[in-house]
Protein backbone atom coordinates (compact mmCIF):
# COMPACT_ATOMS: atom_id res chain seq x y z
CA UNK A 1 0.00 0.00 0.00
CA UNK A 2 1.39 3.03 -0.93
CA UNK A 3 1.18 6.64 1.25
CA UNK A 4 1.47 9.75 -0.74
CA UNK A 5 2.20 12.85 1.24
CA UNK A 6 -1.49 14.06 1.68
CA UNK A 7 -1.69 10.55 2.79
CA UNK A 8 0.43 10.90 5.46
CA UNK A 9 -0.66 14.42 6.29
CA UNK A 10 -4.05 13.79 7.13
CA UNK A 11 -2.97 10.65 9.54
CA UNK A 12 -0.79 12.94 11.47
CA UNK A 13 -3.88 15.63 11.71
CA UNK A 14 -5.77 12.49 12.87
CA UNK A 15 -3.68 11.35 14.97
CA UNK A 16 -2.75 14.80 17.06
CA UNK A 17 -6.57 15.72 16.79
CA UNK A 18 -7.12 12.38 18.61
CA UNK A 19 -4.30 12.75 21.28
CA UNK A 20 -5.47 16.25 21.98
CA UNK A 21 -9.37 15.30 22.48
CA UNK A 22 -8.30 12.85 25.13
CA UNK A 23 -6.55 15.39 27.41
CA UNK A 24 -9.43 17.31 27.68
CA UNK A 25 -11.61 17.10 31.13
CA UNK A 26 -14.11 14.77 31.86
CA UNK A 27 -15.93 13.58 34.72
CA UNK A 28 -17.71 10.12 35.06
CA UNK A 29 -21.25 9.68 36.75
CA UNK A 30 -22.14 6.86 37.99
CA UNK A 31 -26.25 5.85 37.13
CA UNK A 32 -28.02 5.60 40.20
CA UNK A 33 -31.31 4.60 39.07
CA UNK A 34 -32.97 7.48 40.14
CA UNK A 35 -33.25 9.42 36.91
CA UNK A 36 -34.00 6.89 35.01
CA UNK A 37 -30.05 5.49 34.31
CA UNK A 38 -29.51 1.95 35.29
CA UNK A 39 -27.02 1.59 38.59
CA UNK A 40 -23.88 0.93 37.52
CA UNK A 41 -24.09 2.54 34.32
CA UNK A 42 -21.51 5.18 33.76
CA UNK A 43 -21.90 8.62 31.44
CA UNK A 44 -19.02 10.72 30.90
CA UNK A 45 -19.57 14.63 31.38
CA UNK A 46 -16.89 16.99 30.26
CA UNK A 47 -17.78 20.09 32.33
CA UNK A 48 -14.45 21.75 30.95
CA UNK A 49 -16.17 24.42 29.32
CA UNK A 50 -19.29 24.80 31.79
CA UNK A 51 -17.29 26.24 34.80
CA UNK A 52 -16.23 28.76 32.73
CA UNK A 53 -19.77 29.53 31.66
CA UNK A 54 -20.92 30.22 35.00
CA UNK A 55 -17.70 32.67 35.46
CA UNK A 56 -18.93 36.37 37.01
CA UNK A 57 -18.74 38.25 33.95
CA UNK A 58 -17.41 41.60 36.32
CA UNK A 59 -13.59 40.51 36.51
CA UNK A 60 -12.03 44.21 37.13
CA UNK A 61 -12.06 46.35 39.79
CA UNK A 62 -11.14 49.67 39.91
CA UNK A 63 -9.47 51.87 42.09
CA UNK A 64 -8.88 55.40 43.42
CA UNK A 65 -5.80 57.16 41.83
CA UNK A 66 -2.48 56.16 43.80
CA UNK A 67 -4.90 53.20 46.29
CA UNK A 68 -4.80 50.11 46.61
CA UNK A 69 -7.32 50.02 49.08
CA UNK A 70 -10.76 47.69 47.74
CA UNK A 71 -13.77 49.47 47.32
CA UNK A 72 -17.65 49.16 47.61
CA UNK A 73 -17.86 48.45 44.20
CA UNK A 74 -15.12 45.99 44.40
CA UNK A 75 -16.06 44.79 47.44
CA UNK A 76 -19.39 43.06 45.21
CA UNK A 77 -17.13 42.27 42.22
CA UNK A 78 -14.78 40.55 44.53
CA UNK A 79 -17.15 38.31 46.58
CA UNK A 80 -18.77 37.04 43.56
CA UNK A 81 -15.32 35.78 41.67
CA UNK A 82 -14.22 34.36 45.31
CA UNK A 83 -17.19 32.44 45.83
CA UNK A 84 -16.80 31.06 42.06
CA UNK A 85 -13.20 30.42 42.36
CA UNK A 86 -14.05 28.52 45.99
CA UNK A 87 -16.45 26.32 44.05
CA UNK A 88 -14.04 25.41 41.14
CA UNK A 89 -11.12 24.56 43.00
CA UNK A 90 -9.20 23.09 39.58
CA UNK A 91 -9.09 26.90 37.99
CA UNK A 92 -6.21 28.98 38.73
CA UNK A 93 -6.30 32.45 38.84
CA UNK A 94 -3.90 35.54 37.70
CA UNK A 95 -4.88 39.36 39.61
CA UNK A 96 -2.94 41.66 37.04
CA UNK A 97 -2.80 45.18 39.00
CA UNK A 98 -2.46 48.19 36.60
CA UNK A 99 -2.17 51.95 36.69
CA UNK A 100 -2.84 55.43 34.70
CA UNK A 101 0.45 56.86 32.98
CA UNK A 102 1.06 59.51 35.77
CA UNK A 103 3.56 58.69 38.23
CA UNK A 104 7.64 56.87 37.47
CA UNK A 105 7.52 53.36 35.86
CA UNK A 106 8.93 51.53 39.07
CA UNK A 107 6.68 53.38 41.16
CA UNK A 108 3.76 52.11 39.04
CA UNK A 109 4.82 48.62 38.82
CA UNK A 110 4.60 48.85 42.85
CA UNK A 111 1.65 49.88 42.84
CA UNK A 112 -0.16 47.36 40.40
CA UNK A 113 1.40 45.06 42.20
CA UNK A 114 -0.28 46.43 45.81
CA UNK A 115 -3.56 46.45 43.85
CA UNK A 116 -2.83 42.74 42.85
CA UNK A 117 -1.89 41.69 46.14
CA UNK A 118 -5.12 43.25 47.75
CA UNK A 119 -7.43 41.76 45.33
CA UNK A 120 -5.85 38.40 46.37
CA UNK A 121 -6.19 38.72 49.54
CA UNK A 122 -9.63 39.55 49.30
CA UNK A 123 -10.73 36.76 47.19
CA UNK A 124 -8.50 34.40 49.74
CA UNK A 125 -10.47 35.91 52.90
CA UNK A 126 -13.58 35.40 51.04
CA UNK A 127 -12.84 31.71 50.31
CA UNK A 128 -10.53 31.02 47.65
CA UNK A 129 -7.62 28.73 47.46
CA UNK A 130 -4.16 30.99 47.79
CA UNK A 131 -2.47 28.43 45.93
CA UNK A 132 -4.43 28.85 43.19
CA UNK A 133 -3.88 32.92 43.05
CA UNK A 134 -0.99 34.37 41.15
CA UNK A 135 -0.18 37.91 41.29
CA UNK A 136 1.35 40.46 38.29
CA UNK A 137 2.22 43.98 37.98
CA UNK A 138 2.14 45.86 34.78
CA UNK A 139 2.13 49.35 35.76
CA UNK A 140 1.19 51.48 33.57
CA UNK A 141 1.87 49.26 30.59
CA UNK A 142 -1.26 47.62 30.20
CA UNK A 143 -3.81 50.63 29.28
CA UNK A 144 -7.59 50.14 28.14
CA UNK A 145 -7.75 53.24 27.48
CA UNK A 146 -5.00 55.59 25.75
CA UNK A 147 -6.65 58.54 26.04
CA UNK A 148 -5.37 61.57 29.10
CA UNK A 149 -7.74 62.75 31.56
CA UNK A 150 -9.54 61.64 34.51
CA UNK A 151 -12.24 59.63 32.65
CA UNK A 152 -9.60 57.74 30.76
CA UNK A 153 -7.30 57.06 33.80
CA UNK A 154 -10.05 55.79 35.83
CA UNK A 155 -10.16 53.25 33.44
CA UNK A 156 -6.89 52.48 34.13
CA UNK A 157 -6.06 51.86 37.56
CA UNK A 158 -7.24 48.63 38.07
CA UNK A 159 -6.64 44.73 38.86
CA UNK A 160 -8.37 42.23 36.55
CA UNK A 161 -8.69 38.77 37.16
CA UNK A 162 -7.30 36.30 34.73
CA UNK A 163 -8.97 32.85 34.93
CA UNK A 164 -7.50 29.65 33.52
Amino acid sequence: MKFNKYSSLAIAVFAVAGLMMSGCAKKVVEGDGSNGMNKGNNVVIDDSANDMATLPAERAVYFAFDKSDITAEGEAILNANAAWLAAHPKRTATVEGNCDERGGREYNLALGQRRADAVKDYLVAHGANAANINTASFGEENPVCRGTGENCWSQNRRADIVVR
